[in-house]
């Protein structure tokens, strides 16, 4: 995919021969060439994940004469990610233009992207900001809409099952005739995910287990939250052949995934108050939607 933007060419004319006339800036110091990774907007992000689609105009200026196979901002795409610090399904980004000091009459001398959990969020500033390219390196999360309000112009981004959440670690653990995942938030055990043999699912599962997993106010070894009345409504709907049973007992809920009388696909175990029928519900969906792929 096409990664040099190069500069435009004036038209042959005007007063020099060259296009521009006297006035023009661009006469004395010309057009830099731009990279594709490098946005400096909204519009020009959502090119960055196709660049097949980038024309140049609304990128930073390239840094390695055109020589994209040895380029540090291609390598740093391809090998340092940047990781969304907050645990939320959707992220809103806002944008703040920096301005050097003293200055009247140009642009903006730099952006501050500022990641909040919705538009009354008020203590973001408590979280580092990131800059344009750091944004183009984010991987697993959906590019969204833009937004603006009386604050300012931002977009939103979209947490996927291709990232698991922030904060959750995932430990896998494997034995010759089952294989174990242990999900730790504020290194407190919070669920454990069993099935036989070797796993047949994908990472995107344990990402959405870890997406329904409670923070750290959640996670303890008390009772859970939920009653055995609320197990009917807990449990997912079947899928094919593809059934699920919900246990609810004092210290723990169990979601079990059974693909015939005695064939147990994976069963799932709960624990901490931190689970309430909601996140219960969502790790049921989770085993639905992956183990049914």
């Amino acid at each position: 995919m096409p990664i040099f933007l190069r500069a435009p060419e004036a038209p042959a004319g005007g007063p020099d021969g060259k296009g521009w006339n006297r006035l023009s800036l661009n006469a004395h110091f010309g057009l830099p060439n731009q990279c594709a990774l490098r946005p400096r907007r909204w519009g020009s992000l959502l090119e960055s994940h196709d660049t097949r689609r980038a024309r140049w105009g609304g990128f930073g200026p390239c840094v390695n004469r055109g020589d994209c196979n040895d380029c540090p901002v291609r390598q740093a795409v391809d090998e340092q990610w940047t990781v969304i610090p907050v645990n939320v399904p959707r992220v809103l980004v806002r944008i703040e233009p920096v301005f050097a000091a003293d200055t009247m009459f140009t642009g903006p001398d730099g952006w501050r992207l500022w990641l909040t959990t919705g538009p009354d969020d008020r203590d973001y500033r408590n979280r580092p900001p990131l800059g344009w390219d750091a944004m183009a390196r984010v991987r697993g999360w959906d590019l969204g809409r833009p937004y603006i309000d009386e604050h300012g112009e931002g977009f939103w981004l979209e947490r996927t099952a291709r990232v698991p959440a922030w904060g959750c670690s995932i430990v896998t653990k494997t034995w010759p005739s089952f294989t174990r995942h242990a999900f730790r938030v504020a290194r407190t055990g919070v669920a454990l995910l069993h099935h036989h043999g070797d796993c047949a699912h994908g990472d995107e599962l344990l990402n959405a287990i870890s997406q329904a997993c409670p923070g750290p106010d959640g996670a303890d070894e008390e009772r859970v939250p939920v009653h055995w009345r609320q197990a009917r409504e807990m449990t997912p709907p079947a899928v094919g052949d593809l059934w699920f049973g919900v246990d609810v007992a004092t210290m723990s809920v169990k979601i079990v995934a059974v693909d015939g009388p005695r064939n147990e696909r994976a069963r799932l175990t709960l624990s901490g108050s931190g689970w309430t029928a909601e996140r219960v519900r969502a790790a049921g969906e989770a085993l639905r939607a992956h183990l049914a792929d």
